[in-house]
């Protein structure tokens, strides 16, 4: 007797868009779940003996670090930890709020940041800076995405490098939508956004 239901997988299922955001896809489903594969065994291998913390910023490296952390064979605590510097534009606002402050007990801890996409590098460079004053041992940082613009900034682990575009999907939003979609698409500019 079996206790589920056979259903189709997620790329099984068409999912429209909204006509009024047209998106070019950038990274298929199967793309990214390749890499966030190998991402996971390179952790694995590189941080073995370790502990692991692992601080998924929310709300967009949310679907990356729930992926993410299956591929990772360590042993390992999540403790999210959310911040925002685009609101609902298309560009970092310069400033990062973290609502919900900075998780108790990670005093110690070796630190994995995993966060959805490095563009300014506002955000790591602030997390970072108030993790080590929090006490964390270390901290490394995972990125999905890494814009071109960015090379030069530093992280540990990348998923790809990106066109300098306003991308969505697998996490990543315009306005709080979009984070559904199981794969990464362009804005297309000609649509009238200000991406």
């Amino acid at each position: 007797m079996h206790w589920y239901t056979v259903t189709p997988t997620v790329s099984e299922i068409p999912l429209e868009i909204p006509r009024e955001v047209p998106l070019d896809i950038l990274l298929d489903r199967a793309t990214i779940l390749r890499r966030v594969a190998a991402l996971g065994v390179q952790i694995s291998e590189e941080l073995t003996g370790q502990e692991l913390c692992v601080m998924p910023v929310m709300d967009g490296g949310m679907v990356f670090a729930a992926d993410l952390v299956r591929e990772i064979h360590l042993p390992l605590i999540i403790k999210p930890i959310k911040a925002s510097s685009y609101g609902e534009a298309t560009t970092s606002s310069g400033t990062l709020s973290l609502p919900w402050g900075i998780p108790e007990g990670i005093a110690g801890k070796d630190l994995l940041l995993v966060d959805d996409i490095l563009d300014t590098g506002l955000t790591l460079q602030i997390l970072r800076e108030r993790l080590i004053e929090n006490g964390v041992r270390s901290v490394r940082s995972c990125i999905l995405l890494r814009k071109h613009s960015c090379v030069q900034l530093s992280t540990d682990y990348v998923g790809f490098e990106i066109p300098d575009k306003f991308v969505v999907g697998y996490g990543l939003d315009y306005a709080g939508f979009y984070r559904n979609l199981p794969y990464i698409g362009v804005l297309n500019q000609e649509s009238g956004s200000s991406a």
